[in-house]
């Protein structure tokens, strides 16, 4: 199986978040990965586990993703309003990709850490998603 797939399921979430003109205009970017000297606050997708469980008739693979808000603020207010914001986008999100189906995707877990500076927080929103692509002949 061709993992292609997960860098190109990878574009379509960032594709997803950077057309809602509400989230992208409450942060500074998204990211793929970390920026060192990134503006806050700013969002963070990252592919965490990929689980292959492909039958006869489809290729599938679980994948395991959090979607990471980013925030220089002692308040999780605004932290909360912009998960909120993605959640949503999300909830709202097309199932359909021009090579593959997005046969589920639910959020597993909100988590809240604190840096090492004492000064940035991250909101972890961890996901689960099911990509399946059809076997053809």
């Amino acid at each position: 199986m061709s993992f292609n797939l997960i860098h190109d399921f990878q574009m379509t979430l960032y594709d997803l978040l950077e057309a809602d003109k509400e989230l992208r205009g409450s942060i500074e970017g998204i990211y793929l990965s970390l920026v060192q000297d990134a503006k806050y606050p700013f969002l963070l997708i990252n592919i965490l586990r990929i689980t292959n469980v492909s039958g006869s008739f489809c290729l599938a693979c679980n994948v395991e993703f959090e979607i990471s808000v980013f925030a220089r603020d002692k308040s999780r207010s605004k932290l909360i309003l912009l998960a909120d914001k993605v959640i949503s986008r999300l909830n709202l999100a097309v199932s359909q990709s021009k090579d593959y189906t997005i046969a589920g995707a639910h959020l597993r877990e909100l988590a809240f850490y604190p840096s090492h500076d004492l000064v940035t927080t991250k909101l972890s929103m961890l996901y689960q998603a099911l990509l399946k692509k059809e076997v053809i002949g």
